[in-house]
């Protein structure tokens, strides 16, 4: 049956091997040659396709109904050789169900027709055509190597209510001779009842589908309304999505917060007279959950949001879409509009214009189709979840865009409830450190002063005293160690109430930071342990803030992939003009980087992408930005611990 498509060398669709025929495939052979001396009567031959309309309409599983149709196809006409090819929404063939040639003529062929030559004849013009012989049709295209030889031709549109769902392919009846105006006949009539059976099929698979949507949708539904799930939700989603809409990669992205942005990243900043209005988002976006091919080397990537899918989704307000890349052409050049040529950011696919910002479509070697739907809340646009097949692979379809639209949603929901769960923790907590921070103040450091100062008079009178002279060196020095304990004790007291007095809103660097360690929380099944020293939201600026989030975003996701750790502990400090980030875990950690190898010494430094692990590409990430700020990045392991450290010079 390839004669006709010609061998594509990168042909796209899904193969459907052939299978022994079913029992209706049987009866309907039995029948339909079962005429007196070897010929088949008018009455043998609608016995034969009643049998066949049965077979076919009785099954509802798509597979097995394309498999029946081909069956029987082949057996009513008396053909050597059968095929049905299904047509996507594209108007290409998506699936290529064929019988008569063994698995050895198969694999000598190799690929499968595109659709091309008489193939695509009967596709185009969506009538039946019949042939005495392919060869000597001007629209054949000829046959791949390997192929065996046919001659006559029948084929036949499958269609239902107007709409054509494929071809039924016939070459070389079993008795030598042309297909007759009765066999395109008893074809056309098996094709009308395959069409309805295709249709029902697909409607069976549809129902089935939004079922499985509407399930996933109220378990999401459910622990949306359980408390401190946070980012888990997030991830639930996006592997319901993952899973029901049949995709290769999902993400959700989220905006990169910057001062003088609302909460969909639109700018607040006034346009004359005391006017405000919102313009596109013209910011960042973070992956901030990735499933599916490559998801573990992308959360945490940012990308420029307006020339991107998520960004332009963000933007309008709805579902956008780009159609599938043509077989072998990948992501690149196809032109898709506001997406795939001119997305940028280290986050996606070549097009015409470079690399594409396209979240999830950075996970996939070559891009087909890809969605991106917005998380619209009360508060405005939060993100977009974005969602991609590999390139050869069908367009999404309405249903996909509206169940995916549909969690898309459930994600705003969940988004909006952890910020306020979160606003009203920090007021409780916030409430609660003024307490503490009053009661230090006025009990717990007056009462060391006065320790202090009455261990100072303790000091001078045992100088005084001659009884004690000989003994006074000695008491003075454990009096002096004791004052210096209790003035170290005041000065970290002192630390504690800063920390504790400082304003703590959402997007302060301190609560930015407190954000990233407990989204760790989760997956490793405790809370990190977060220290703060010195003054670290005095100088983490918008730019540092966002390295020194992602430097703690790949560092705890790797802990949580390779440490097995029981306990992290996190310190950002500020030493003069050093920042520096500490991660400590109890995992043995595996092995150590170094600056020429990422995987065997101290220094971590930005060589070794190419070849490097998705684990050894993010340390190289981390070495990568440390060295723009003048710092420097190491990784230490032992049998006990391993220490990550990351460092930038403020002066730099």
């Amino acid at each position: 049956m390839h004669e006709v498509g010609a061998a594509a060398k990168h042909a796209h669709e899904r193969v459907v091997q052939p299978a022994a025929p079913v029992d209706g495939g049987r009866l309907m052979v039995e029948t339909v040659a079962s005429g007196p001396n070897g010929q088949h009567s008018s009455e043998d031959r609608l016995r034969g396709l009643l049998a066949a309309n049965r077979s076919v309409v009785s099954e509802l599983a798509l597979p097995a109904v394309l498999r029946r149709i081909v069956d029987a196809a082949r057996a009513v006409s008396g053909a050597s050789y059968a095929a049905l090819g299904v047509i996507g929404a594209d108007g290409r063939l998506e699936q290529f169900v064929h019988s008569g040639m063994d698995a050895a003529t198969v694999e000598r062929i190799g690929h499968l027709p595109t659709g091309i030559g008489v193939l695509g004849a009967v596709i185009d013009t969506a009538a039946p055509i019949r042939l005495h012989s392919i060869s000597d049709d001007p629209r054949a295209s000829g046959f791949p190597p390997g192929h065996p030889p046919m001659k006559t031709f029948l084929g036949v549109p499958v269609r239902s209510r107007g709409q054509v769902y494929g071809n039924l392919y016939l070459a070389d009846r079993s008795d030598g001779a042309d297909f007759t105006p009765d066999d395109e006949d008893l074809v056309v009539a098996l094709a009308a009842s395959a069409g309805i059976a295709i249709e029902n099929a697909r409607l069976y698979e549809e129902s089935r589908r939004r079922q499985e949507w509407l399930r996933a949708s109220a378990e999401i539904s459910r622990d949306l309304l359980r408390p401190r799930l946070g980012e888990v939700v997030l991830v639930r989603i996006a592997d319901a999505v993952l899973r029901l809409a049949d995709a290769d990669a999902v993400t959700i992205d989220l905006p990169a917060r910057r001062p003088g942005t609302d909460v969909d990243g639109s700018s607040t900043s006034p346009t004359g007279a005391g006017a405000s209005t919102q313009q596109p988002y013209a910011g960042e976006l973070v992956v901030e959950v990735a499933r599916g091919v490559g998801a573990e080397s992308r959360v945490g990537t940012a990308y420029a949001a307006y020339a991107s899918l998520a960004g332009r989704a963000m933007r309008e307000r709805r579902a956008v879409l780009t159609e599938p890349a043509p077989s072998g052409a990948g992501a690149a050049g196809s032109g898709a509009e506001g997406g795939l040529a001119a997305l940028d950011g280290g986050n996606g696919l070549g097009g015409q214009g470079g690399m594409g910002g396209m979240g999830g479509m950075a996970l996939l070697d070559a891009v087909g189709a890809a969605m991106a739907c917005p998380l619209v809340g009360d508060a405005g646009v939060r993100g977009a979840v974005v969602v991609t097949r590999r390139a050869g692979r069908p367009a999404f379809s309405p249903a996909d865009v509206e169940m995916a639209e549909q969690l898309a949603t459930h994600a705003a929901v969940a988004l909006e409830l952890a910020d306020r769960r979160a606003a009203e923790e920090r007021v409780a907590v916030l409430e609660d450190r003024h307490r503490i921070a009053r009661d230090l103040h006025d009990h717990v450091i007056q009462r060391i002063f006065a320790t202090g100062l009455t261990l100072d008079a303790v000091a001078e009178r045992a100088d005084a005293s001659p009884a004690g002279a000989s003994e006074a060196p000695a008491v003075r020095e454990i009096l002096g160690r004791a004052v210096e304990d209790l003035d170290e004790t005041i000065r970290q007291i002192r630390a504690s109430i800063f920390e504790l007095q400082e304003p703590t809103g959402i997007t302060g660097p301190r609560a930015r930071l407190r954000e990233v360690v407990s989204a760790a929380a989760a997956p490793l099944g405790f809370d990190p342990a977060l220290h703060l020293d010195g003054p670290v939201s005095s100088v983490l600026g918008a730019s540092l803030l966002h390295d020194v989030t992602a430097v703690l975003r790949e560092a705890l996701t790797n802990v949580v992939k390779h440490a097995g750790a029981k306990a992290v502990d996190v310190r950002v400090s500020v030493d003069g003009p050093i920042f520096s980030v500490e991660v400590t875990d109890d995992g043995p950690g595996g092995e150590t980087a170094t600056s020429a190898d990422p995987r065997r010494g101290e220094d971590v430094r930005a060589a070794g992408h190419e070849t490097a692990t998705p684990r050894h590409r993010g340390l190289a990430n981390l070495a990568s930005r440390a060295e723009a700020r003048g710092g420097h990045c190491s990784l230490q392991s032992d049998e006990r611990t391993t220490v990550l450290t990351w460092t930038a010079r403020l002066d730099a």
